[in-house]
């Protein structure tokens, strides 16, 4: 389900919305110690991003998505990497293989989230690192305004289902990671301003994520771009752009 949202507008997503996740892969890379010889394993790789910029430290990377759009993307911009289309609980690689496996906003979408976490913790190599990152405070991330504007476009949730900030403060995603047999060793905020030129480039960025597809499926997509519209009119600034804060955790962990 998730592969198809995502995969949904893919070119949309690489071009517009990926990009304003740059510094978390770059912070990612320096934070795991990423560079010549590593291997490297991104788990909801999207687009590829993150894998491009560990390749361009002599990493041995390898990607693996739900989403065969998002995929091919990765494959056309990594040619030295290996993308799997397939499932985070049931990843496709040996056991001990990876020095590092990272997850940008990836984890949460598991339907088990911590057998997507043990996954990777059996992919990683003896005192190898987990690396994931997911929505920060819901105070201190400003794009609320738009989940929010969705949540009554969107099919009614399942009872009990976690809401997108439920790993968002301190000591939640650090107790998915040790259920998961995994060792919680680092962990902190980014904050990050997603900047968008003009109002196409803003609607073109956030209607390519999954959950916005499905709201526009539920709604309709003119509805949907009306709600995202109005919710962000606030952050537009005199020359037209676009000025979102957003917060970011990262927890890093040892196998």
């Amino acid at each position: 389900m998730q592969g198809d949202l995502w995969g949904a507008r893919a070119h949309d997503y690489a071009d517009y919305q990926e990009p304003q996740l740059r510094p978390l892969f770059t912070d990612a890379i320096g934070r795991t110690g990423i560079g010549q010889g590593s291997t490297v394993l991104d788990v909801g790789c999207g687009p590829g991003g993150f894998c491009r910029l560990a390749a361009d430290t002599d990493a041995t990377v390898v990607g693996i998505d739900a989403s065969r759009a998002l995929v091919e993307i990765s494959r056309e911009r990594v040619p030295s990497g290996r993308f799997d289309v397939g499932d985070m609980q049931f990843l496709p690689y040996e056991d001990d293989s990876f020095d590092v496996v990272t997850g940008f906003n990836s984890f949460q979408y598991a339907a088990d989230r911590v057998a997507a976490l043990r996954e990777a913790g059996r992919v990683a190599r003896p005192d190898g690192i987990v690396h994931a990152v997911v929505w920060g405070r819901e105070e201190h991330t400003e794009l609320v305004a738009a989940l929010r504007a969705l949540g009554p476009l969107l099919p009614p949730a399942p009872s009990g289902a976690p809401g997108p900030f439920a790993l968002s403060y301190p000591g939640a995603l650090e107790a998915l990671l040790e259920q998961a047999g995994l060792t919680p060793t680092d962990d902190g905020y980014i904050e990050l301003t997603f900047e968008y030129p003009d109002e196409t480039t803003l609607l073109k960025g956030n209607n390519s994520n999954g959950p916005v597809v499905l709201a526009e499926r539920n709604s309709g997509e003119a509805t949907v771009a009306t709600a995202i519209r109005n919710s962000l009119a606030p952050f537009r600034t005199a020359s037209g752009a676009y000025r979102i804060e957003t917060e970011w955790r990262y927890v890093t962990a040892r196998a």
